[in-house]
């Protein structure tokens, strides 16, 4: 069996004993991280500062239980695929957001269940830090393929150089000084990395933001009663990476320093 489904089957597992423990509202909200609905909401404002299309196509991967589809479910005219690798998941999605018209994919590789040039967004929220380099690069890939020209892949990611995302990273090593084992996977990434992998793919950085900064901004149509329009930091940092238009360069990735 590959890593890859070894981490499959071990968060489907994880999944099984919070059923097994909480109510199902609670564990499939403990399963993707706990704060449902603050998430939800945060991931919702951000797709609209990067320009969420109100009848566009919206492929969320990772969708897990479907914090950001429930945020997403007020627009009549979105077209809205999700996918998730755990079928607890997808089905407890499904179930909570009822909307006929929202497809929602158990997806256990690197593929999007859309056609090519068709999505204007593709989302991959918390999704990175849990996949080694060369499957969130082939991610990317895939994604360019999804997007209309001027499409965005936006994709939260941890960065060493952001301090709240450093306990993850303690805890981590210490798991390793402790078992002598690997754990749970939390991968980072570099955002100069970033600009290389974006050149190579043809894609044009759009924006690179720091998540411990206020870099969601929720306004009046994103913003519920638990979570008031303002300015709140991710935690996880922020890319988004746009596809060309047709007559658009690619911008190259910067300078190699010299010695």
């Amino acid at each position: 069996m590959s890593r890859k489904l070894q981490s499959v089957a071990s968060y489907e597992q994880w999944v099984d004993y919070l059923l097994a423990k909480f109510p199902e509202e609670q564990a499939l909200s403990i399963a993707v991280g706990g704060n449902y609905e603050d998430i939800g909401v945060y991931e919702h404002a951000l797709l609209r500062s990067h320009g969420l299309p109100p009848d566009g196509l919206v492929v969320d991967v990772g969708c897990g239980s479907g914090r950001l589809a429930w945020q997403l479910r007020g627009y009549p005219g979105l077209r809205y695929i999700g996918t998730d690798p755990v079928p607890a998941l997808i089905d407890y999605a499904r179930r909570k957001v009822d909307r006929a018209d929202f497809r929602f994919v158990v997806e256990q590789q690197n593929h999007l269940p859309v056609e090519d040039g068709s999505a204007d967004l593709v989302a991959f929220f918390s999704v990175f830090t849990h996949l080694l380099h060369e499957e969130s690069y082939a991610y990317l890939d895939a994604a360019l393929r999804a997007l209309r020209p001027g499409g965005k892949a936006i994709f939260s990611f941890l960065e060493f150089a952001v301090p709240v995302n450093w306990p993850i990273f303690q805890n981590c090593v210490q798991w390793a000084r402790s078992t002598g084992q690997a754990g749970h996977l939390n991968v980072f990434l570099h955002r100069d990395d970033l600009r290389i992998w974006a050149a190579q793919l043809g894609f044009n950085v759009e924006a690179m933001l720091y998540g411990d900064g206020p870099i969601v901004e929720v306004d009046a149509v994103s913003a519920t009663a638990a979570v008031p329009a303002g300015r709140y930091p991710l935690g996880q940092s922020l890319c988004v990476l746009r596809k060309p238009l047709a007559d658009e360069p690619v911008q190259p990735a910067p300078a190699r320093p010299q010695n």
